[in-house]
């Protein structure tokens, strides 16, 4: 298991991950990418991209590619094909794992979302099969004050979890598990591990905060209520998560999710977004070895 970060394909990210002693990262990609596949020369230029991370000693973990409404509408088609795209690229690239959102009906109740999550999911579920590689939702609601309410994203609890599991088999289908999203609905981040630590492809190392004073003066549906910050300046505790994922045999990695530290972040202050990295680094090495 080894600590990293969410970045594009950028040099001196890289740099900075290095002299810091991070040994993985989550790749951030889009159509715009010169080595996406439909580019001219993409899998020459993926192969390259590759083998510069490797010659770096970061370790490509994951690839995060489609966190969108999958079933809007008018992108479902767009949607589709983005997705496939980010499977081949990662075959190409030999990364085991791609990430993104499930996708909702926006305005209805989260099991209204079922059949057409089966529909589309399936299929891709089967193309991930046969390339060898592994899909992981997050489970981020993208609602508002971090729940459901008109989120674009089913996969957000875990009773949506067992049903999703449910009606598509394929092992192909996991979790991009973040426990900020569990603090924020709160949900006890060790019993979610017990409970569906099988299907973790991939985490999000992003920690969370409840403002007890704020909630108990206007309760949770209030600005800032609930805040996301980088690990170890949150309630999750990862010393037990990283046990229990030892426990339940987790192979992947932990990458930090930076950006919506309120504290922690370059709208404060230019560099501030390396020190929360830095920072969460710190914390997180207290309970493993990187290997």
């Amino acid at each position: 298991m080894r600590i990293g970060f969410m970045m594009k394909f950028d040099r001196e990210r890289i740099e900075f991950a290095k002299k810091v002693g991070f040994g993985s990262c989550e790749l951030r990609v889009s159509p715009e990418d010169d080595f996406f596949p439909g580019k001219d020369g993409w899998e020459t230029k993926a192969k390259e991209v590759a083998e510069y991370y490797m010659e770096k000693g970061i370790r490509i973990s994951c690839i995060g590619g489609f966190y969108v409404n999958h079933m809007d509408p008018e992108k479902e088609e767009e949607y589709k094909k983005l997705v496939r795209n980010v499977i081949l690229l990662a075959a190409k690239m030999e990364v085991p794992v791609v990430a993104g959102f499930s996708g909702r009906i926006v305005g209805k109740a989260l099991e209204d979302s079922i059949p057409k999550y089966r529909e589309i999911w399936s299929q891709h579920a089967k193309f991930a099969e046969d390339h060898g590689i592994k899909i992981a939702f997050e489970n981020c609601p993208m609602g508002q004050f971090h729940t459901p309410c008109n989120g674009i994203n089913l996969m957000c609890t875990p009773k949506m979890w067992e049903i999703a599991f449910s009606e598509v088999e394929s092992e192909a289908i996991g979790l991009e598990w973040d426990p900020s999203h569990l603090i924020c609905q709160f949900i006890d981040p060790i019993i979610s591990i017990k409970e569906f630590g099988k299907r973790i492809y991939h985490i999000h190392a992003k920690d969370a905060h409840i403002n007890w004073d704020i909630i108990k003066k206007y309760g949770f549906w209030y600005p800032n209520a609930i805040e996301h910050c980088f690990p170890g300046l949150g309630d999750t505790d990862w010393r037990l998560c990283i046990k229990e994922l030892q426990r339940i045999g987790y192979k992947g990695d932990l990458n930090i999710e930076g950006w919506h530290d309120l504290v922690y972040n370059d709208r404060v202050g230019k560099g501030k977004e390396d020190e929360g990295l830095i920072i969460a680094f710190k914390h997180l090495s207290q309970f493993l070895v990187q290997d």
